[in-house]
């Protein structure tokens, strides 16, 4: 080590810090989007998943009651 009054010039990691900032700006978000994105993206296809479903039966029970109509109509005509 030199004691001779001069200050030698440091290595510039400007380039290393913002390369090594935005590596971790990406972990944050994707840990954030994690956090709260798929709670939210499972609630949603949750509820999609209930309203199809419900929908489904709907759909099911009109179906049934149509065919019963028809039924009834055409034991009526033997």
């Amino acid at each position: 080590m030199r004691n001779d009054g001069q200050i030698d010039r440091v290595e510039d990691y400007t380039n290393a810090f913002l390369g090594m900032a935005y590596l971790m700006l990406i972990t944050v978000l994707v840990f954030v989007w994690g956090v709260w994105g798929y709670p939210v993206a499972l609630a949603t296809c949750a509820g999609l998943h209930l309203a199809i479903r419900r929908w489904g039966l709907w759909r099911a029970a009109q179906l049934a009651a149509w065919d019963a109509r028809v039924d009834a109509v055409l034991a009526k005509r033997h």
